[in-house]
């Protein structure tokens, strides 16, 4: 154990002095976890999303969110036009100029409002998305792709794929965060408001799919009519979508952890402690002095907020600088106040 921990103060101390070195190495890290989430990505929009014709009828099928729901929500609020051209080839075209349009802003938020690495990797993720989800799939007898998705259907059916799917699609997702990115679209917008108001991404990234997939099903019920058995049919569809954004929204706050707060308290005889933390955590702490109740010793009580990705190395620095020290650590909820949080570059 000791060993293991010389290796890795040692290498940490020479990618310190070797800037270039780190800078690549992180740089790769990021490429490596990227390509990762998005297979994970391909294969729950090809498994459980996107093979509509697994369905008794095409009008059942799971209406995913994001940048791409938006596209098509848009287009089936232009088909309730008297004249809108109906052909398929006019409607790619449309979704393609709309794809591209939404995501437009959302690059220019997250270049400007988060951080140009987290655009870059950001991009990098989104193409390897889209050339994942095309290759993916795509044999002549349809390959093992097909065969995971009709057994998973049969079985199943639409409970199986939302959860199934979001399951794959969350966990691509998380896996982004984790590296101070995201899989574009909403996810951007998540990202944003859960860095300014310092809490979790999952649930604001929900609650755009979920509004986002309810009109969807509204306006395509309203298009074939409300007369007809397949409207009905439809809006049943719109809660399997929603477990679908729920499953994704539970993924996402279990894995990212960025944004969790912990309170530490440290009981310690040492008073010089505090220092120490103040030198290795970038966060304050307050002072209580007391003294224990059975020993009657005078101790020092320091109490801190962290990050929960930072709670290991904390404890690690309190242990090594006072074997001695009685720590506690709980959950918080939520923090106010000035708090801070390493920046996403």
């Amino acid at each position: 154990m000791i060993k293991k921990r010389n290796l890795r103060s040692k290498i940490n101390d020479y990618l310190y002095d070797h800037i270039a070195l780190r800078t690549g190495l992180d740089w790769a890290w990021a490429i490596i976890v990227s390509t990762v989430s998005a297979l994970f990505f391909a294969i729950g929009y090809k498994c459980f999303l996107a093979p509509n014709y697994l369905s008794s009828s095409h009008e059942l099928k799971l209406v995913s969110g994001g940048a791409s729901g938006i596209s098509q929500t848009i287009i089936a609020a232009l088909k309730l036009i008297p004249g809108f051209p109906e052909a398929q080839n006019f409607e790619d075209l449309m979704y393609g100029i709309l794809y591209f349009a939404v995501n437009v802003p959302i690059f220019i938020l997250a270049w400007f409002g988060i951080g140009k690495r987290f655009s870059v990797i950001t991009l990098i993720n989104v193409l390897e998305v889209s050339l994942f989800t095309n290759l993916l799939g795509n044999t002549p007898d349809g390959g093992l792709i097909d065969s995971v998705a009709q057994f998973v259907d049969k079985n199943g059916g639409l409970f199986a794929r939302a959860v199934f799917g979001g399951a794959c699609v969350g966990l691509s997702t998380a896996l982004t965060f984790k590296i101070d990115a995201s899989s574009g679209g909403v996810d951007v917008i998540a990202y944003y408001v859960a860095l300014k108001k310092s809490t979790l991404c999952g649930k604001y990234s929900t609650m755009i799919n979920s509004c986002t997939i309810i009109i969807f099903t509204l306006l395509t019920a309203t298009k074939i009519g409300w007369s007809n058995a397949n409207a009905y049919s439809i809006i049943g569809c719109v809660f399997y979508a929603v477990l679908y954004m729920f499953v994704v929204m539970f993924v996402v706050d279990m894995i990212n952890l960025r944004n969790k707060k912990m309170e530490i308290k440290v009981v310690t005889e040492n008073p010089e402690l505090v220092g120490v933390l103040l030198a290795n955590i970038p966060h304050g702490a307050t002072l209580i002095h007391g003294s224990g109740a059975f020993s009657g010793k005078e101790k020092t009580i320091i109490e801190m907020i962290v990050s929960s990705y930072e709670l290991k190395n904390t404890v690690k620095v309190i242990q090594e600088a006072d074997p001695t020290a009685f720590v506690t650590v709980s959950e918080l909820t939520q923090v106010y106040g000035h708090f801070f949080i390493k920046p996403v570059k």
